[in-house]
């Protein structure tokens, strides 16, 4: 099957949409608005830029049918889409596809996938970062300046640890293929003697929820291309829904604590164990809460470790973000999700904050993460130049 890049489809396409959305099997008719968003949010502050993704590439999507595997592409060629649908084997090589860089990537499915330790002794270097939000080439750019992969997406860090703290969903409309690549280095870092870590955030929950309020307009018009709703593609039943419900909401590498949002002080940090709360994060995935009290739970609410925002902010003392640390045997608290205009120290050096504009940034050819090496950390920028945090 075949799609035109051409304004015409497009017109037809949302034409089509607003005849069919009372009979719609996509959405039911109270996620419409949700999913339909008429903004996005380029600067992630105030909605003020018109949604214009559309039609682009993107999968696979690989689903677990009757003891079959199902691959769902669009591919890109010179003037058109290529839509596919086929059965494949485990051992069958997979293809990415980037539209706004051109570049591409091949991998293989894992053998299995298991629920990932939440504690490990402290490597001799890291690169950190987090939010993401499916700005693929600003992370090429960036995995490239810190020696993470090489030009052709292979794992170049040796024994090394890339830690992502979260949000690789939502905002942009490389969401898939950042998941891949992710997906596709794991194993090549851990055959090097090296380790990735992908952190669950808060637009991680949303989508395994099926909350879709930052979704992009793209991923509405890729899925009926599909005709493969867009809450089919990280179900349990999925190769990516099976990875991302096998991740951690917090890890402790030696003694720094990461976590998305933030461990609150009033967190009951005395009654669970870092692996408690990871198991209480996955179990709340797929959770059905009556309505209102998701917001409210300890573990994915707005006061849990993938939400919270006082420690960034500054609203708690520096007592109650010692006595955090103390509770899980930490020295340092690393966090994304709040942005602030750089990365930097909190808290007499307790804390990192590391959520900075990466899509305006990168729109600029400009790419900042967190390195740590030798027991120092590092601001390291797309030229691979690093300076010292302050």
């Amino acid at each position: 099957m075949k799609i035109l890049r051409t304004p015409i489809y497009i017109i037809v396409l949302a034409v089509a949409f607003f005849i069919v959305t009372a009979n719609s099997q996509f959405v039911s008719g109270a996620e419409i608005n949700i999913f339909y968003s008429p903004v996005y949010e380029k600067n992630r502050g105030e909605q003020t830029d018109k949604d214009s993704s559309s039609l682009g590439s993107d999968g696979p999507i690989i689903i677990y049918d009757n003891g079959s595997i199902i691959s769902y592409s669009i591919i890109p060629g010179s003037a058109d889409y290529k839509i596919t649908k086929k059965e494949i084997k485990k051992t069958d090589t997979m293809t990415c596809n980037i539209d706004e860089t051109k570049h591409r990537f091949s991998f293989q499915l894992k053998d299995s996938i298991n629920i990932e330790k939440d504690e490990y002794e402290m490597p001799g270097k890291m690169f950190i970062i987090s939010d993401i939000e499916g700005n693929f080439k600003g992370f090429e750019m960036i995995l490239n300046a810190a020696g993470v992969i090489n030009k052709n997406f292979q794992w170049t860090f040796g024994s090394g640890h890339l830690v992502l703290n979260g949000d690789l969903f939502d905002r942009a409309v490389n969401v898939t293929e950042c998941l891949w690549l992710i997906y596709k280095l794991e194993n090549e870092a851990e055959r090097r003697g090296g380790k990735v870590h992908f952190i669950l955030g808060n637009h991680e929950m949303m989508n395994l929820r099926g909350n879709y309020k930052y979704v992009r307009n793209k991923y509405i018009e890729d899925a009926k291309a599909l005709n493969l709703e867009y809450n089919k593609w990280y179900a349990p039943d999925t190769e990516l829904g099976k990875w991302l419900r096998s991740k951690n909401g917090i890890e402790k590498i030696g003694d720094f604590i990461f976590v998305h949002g933030g461990i609150s002080k009033d967190f009951p940090k005395d009654k669970y164990t870092i692996s408690e709360i990871n198991d209480n994060i996955r179990m709340c995935i797929d959770k059905v809460f009556p309505a209102g009290e998701a917001s409210k739970d300890i573990f994915i609410g707005s006061r849990g470790p993938l939400w919270y925002r006082d420690v960034v902010n500054e609203k708690e003392t520096q007592e109650e973000v010692e006595q955090t640390l103390k509770s899980f045997n930490a020295s340092k608290m690393i966090m994304g999700h709040t942005i602030l205009d750089k990365m930097k120290y909190l808290y007499e050096w307790k804390a990192i904050a590391i959520d900075i504009e990466h899509q305006i940034n990168s729109d600029n050819g400009k790419m900042y993460g967190l390195y740590f090496e030798r027991g120092e950390f590092f601001i390291i920028d797309n030229n691979g130049i690093k300076v010292s945090l302050e």
